[in-house]
């Protein structure tokens, strides 16, 4: 396959995960890792670094369930879980960031006058 073709996949895949997460505070470890592989397949393609819009590992973790004061015990969810205000600050930044690039002659970044 040809580079064209792999970006429009990777961008495919973004703009559907944006469109289909899950409306929750947490959203499940397999989303991230669908997004991360779009971001390696873009900088595949693209030969460019976009370590900066992945999710990083760190924000990835376990998530308490439930607790009980009196006996200080803590269940966790199944998995591991990110927050997804998150990914969808990283899917925002990313689809932004290729749309400047896409229409980088006509959206120049500043304030212009009204025509």
């Amino acid at each position: 396959m040809n580079s064209d073709d792999q970006i429009l996949r990777a961008y495919a895949a973004i703009t559907s995960m944006r469109a289909n997460v899950p409306d929750r505070p947490q959203i499940e470890e397999r989303w991230v890792k669908e997004f991360n592989a779009a971001i390696e397949k873009l900088e595949k393609s693209m030969d460019i670094d976009l370590q900066e819009f992945k999710v990083p590992q760190d924000a990835i973790k376990r998530f308490v369930a439930s607790c009980n004061s009196q006996t200080n015990d803590v269940t966790y969810l199944e998995g591991l879980w990110c927050e997804r205000a998150i990914l969808m600050q990283k899917l925002d930044s990313v689809l932004m960031y290729f749309t400047g690039l896409q229409d980088r002659d006509d959206n120049k970044i500043g304030f212009h006058p009204f025509k």
